[in-house]
């Protein structure tokens, strides 16, 4: 089964309520998309919201923030499980990783689509994954671009444990042509299975805009290899 994790990018609380509303039911984990209106021109609610939200879904949190190592506490006070930290505004990468993993998050950097994926090979061992952009960061509704499936190979030679997450323009077509990337002349089934299963897809306004979302994440979930 595919991993899909729906993306919530709201800029009020009602917002946030509708779409959630949404896939209440249907899905474990949720990436709540943070931005601070520096990283993006769009501003969004920030992670003291869920300090207010009754719900069992697990939250992973996207920042897409100036100096995201500052958002650390915040999101582990409001019970965030897992936080990817763009870094083209990130100081100290090191820093980031291994505070968040002491606030007892999942840590994760996240690339925009135009990022170079320098240095990544110093970090990549303590990372619980890396989460690449398949679009411009900082807005839903944009096409896949088809350049992220380059890094999907990088990422994939330089661990064969990491969780590799693409975020973007996901529907149908892009997911196939990102398990598609994963594909290697090299690795034998069993081995091309696992690496599979450490893929991640972060779907926002496709799903959000479907007509029925049950039905578009259960298509999603059971796309084939």
């Amino acid at each position: 089964m595919v991993t899909i994790v729906p993306a919530i990018l709201a800029k009020d609380v009602t917002s946030f309520e509708e779409q959630l509303k949404r896939v209440w039911g249907e899905v474990k984990r949720v990436q709540f998309d943070i931005i601070d209106g520096k990283f993006a021109p769009a501003e969004t609610v920030g992670p003291e919201i869920l300090m207010n939200v009754d719900t069992i879904v697990e939250f992973d949190a996207h920042l897409m923030v100036e100096k995201p190592e500052g958002w650390i506490e915040k999101c582990a006070v409001a019970g965030i499980a897992g936080v990817y930290g763009q870094v083209e505004k990130m100081e100290d990468p090191v820093k980031f990783i291994a505070d968040a993993q002491m606030a007892g998050m999942r840590a994760g950097l996240a690339y925009d689509i135009e990022t170079p994926l320098t240095k990544l090979s110093e970090y990549i061992d303590d990372l619980d994954g890396v989460l690449l952009m398949s679009v411009k960061a900082g807005d839903q509704g944009q096409e896949f671009d088809e350049r992220v499936l380059s890094k999907i190979k990088e990422v994939r030679k330089m661990s064969k444990r990491v969780k590799i997450i693409i975020d973007g323009g996901l529907d149908e077509v892009a997911i196939k042509r990102c398990f598609a990337a994963e594909w290697s002349e090299e690795m034998a089934e069993e081995e091309l299975d696992r690496s599979f299963l450490k893929m991640e897809f972060v779907v926002g306004s496709h799903l959000m805009s479907a007509q029925n979302v049950a039905e578009e994440l259960l298509k999603l979930e059971h796309l084939s290899h």
